[in-house]
């Protein structure tokens, strides 16, 4: 099933681009990456890789134009500094900014047409 509903791969690098003009990911380094999957390869994602934590997250918009984080598993422990787990929580919770922004941005593109 493809979804012509979501947001393409040139709109959310724009919304990301715009984004990191007034905020950013702290400590984050941000990639906006096309989808792999040959039924949405107009669209995209975005993906986060974690500096201070051994992770990844992944942000997704379905078909019904709503945005997900999904974060990458990963076994074992790792031990944090309280500065490292402070940074850590930054990279958080400015990601889940990034996440509100491309809602915010697809309700409105979506409001538009």
């Amino acid at each position: 099933m493809t979804c012509s509903a979501r947001p393409t791969f040139t709109e959310i690098h724009e919304w990301v681009t715009e984004y990191e003009k007034h905020d950013s990911v702290a400590h984050a380094t941000v990639h906006v990456l096309r989808q792999d999957d040959p039924e949405h390869l107009e669209s995209g994602m975005v993906a986060i890789h974690l500096n201070h934590g051994p992770a990844s997250i992944s942000l997704n918009v379905d078909c019904e134009r709503t945005w997900t984080a999904s974060l990458s598993e990963r076994s074992g422990e790792f031990p944090l500094s309280g500065g490292n787990l402070i940074a850590l929580g930054e990279e958080l919770y400015t990601t889940g900014k990034l996440c509100e922004y491309l809602q915010a941005r697809t309700d409105e593109a979506a409001a538009a047409s």
